[in-house]
């Protein structure tokens, strides 16, 4: 649009030029040629006013550019450091976790622990509620550690010393040094009655290593069982499966009880009579 003013100035100038005389031609060339040069000086100040105006406005945005890349930058920084915080506080919340992990456990075996505990407690608290009851029982009918059952009183070898051990003659004659012989089993009620007493004394153990003598035994005839006191057996429900089986031919002549978790009823073992086990000794209340 300069340019154009410029050039419109121009013509009027040309076409006017011819027509004044030689005497004001130059007063009147001077005047124009001034007018053109302000006419050009103000075309040229607009053009740079506007080019200050438009590096102005460049220099602003350039600075506001600055201004967000810094902001950016600081932003940036906060992001790592706010990063870095949180990968502290996950490592220390693991860390938080694994010890919580490993109290759990250490309190689940302390409650293993004490449940087992619990329970041998219990165990014991029934075997001494069963003692107190015996003894209450028993008191001036029995002699102590003896278990009173209608009118016969038992001694349990176990109960006055759990690791010694005889034969089954020496098992009799310890019975008969303390005015008893060897238990003979001759009732239902009887037998329950010892299979109760040996799981509460032996805990449930069923093996025969821990079986304890009765007086019955086929010494005189074999497959013949005969208690003590001469009465034939004739029950066979009360052998364990498979017994009496003589094993081995070794002379399995002597009977001994065990706890069968089974059955009460199915006690019985034959064994050796050398052989040296718990003993069971019978005799009269008082």
């Amino acid at each position: 649009m300069d340019g154009q003013l410029f050039k419109v100035a121009f013509q009027k100038f040309g076409t006017g030029f011819w027509k004044i005389p030689n005497s004001r031609l130059v007063l009147v060339s001077l005047g124009l040629l001034n007018t053109v040069l302000f006419i050009i000086a103000v075309v040229l100040g607009v053009m740079c006013s506007r080019e200050n105006s438009s590096l102005k406005d460049s220099h602003s945005a350039a600075l506001k550019l600055i201004d967000e890349l810094t902001d950016l930058r600081s932003n940036h920084s906060d992001l790592i450091e706010a990063e870095e915080e949180a990968k502290r506080v996950l490592q220390m919340k693991i860390q938080d976790h694994v010890k919580l992990k490993e109290q759990i456990q250490q309190q689940t075996a302390l409650n293993e622990n004490y449940q087992i505990q619990f329970q041998a407690l219990q165990t014991e608290k029934e075997n001494l509620q069963a003692n107190i009851t015996a003894l209450e029982e028993t008191c001036g009918r029995c002699s102590p550690t003896w278990s009173l059952l209608d009118s016969s009183c038992y001694f349990f070898s176990y109960t006055e010393s759990p690791i010694e051990k005889k034969s089954w003659q020496d098992s009799r004659m310890d019975c008969i040094s303390r005015g008893a012989d060897l238990i003979v089993i001759n009732s239902s009620d009887e037998q329950k009655f010892v299979s109760d007493r040996y799981r509460q004394l032996m805990r449930n153990k069923n093996s025969w290593e821990n079986g304890f003598w009765i007086g019955l035994t086929d010494r005189q005839t074999e497959d013949t069982w005969v208690w003590i006191n001469n009465v034939t057996e004739l029950e066979q429900r009360y052998w364990m499966d498979g017994e009496p089986n003589n094993h081995g031919h070794h002379g399995e002549d002597c009977a001994i009880t065990v706890y069968s978790p089974r059955s009460p009823w199915k006690t019985r073992i034959d064994l050796n009579c050398q052989d040296e086990r718990h003993w069971i000794c019978e005799k009269k209340s008082d």
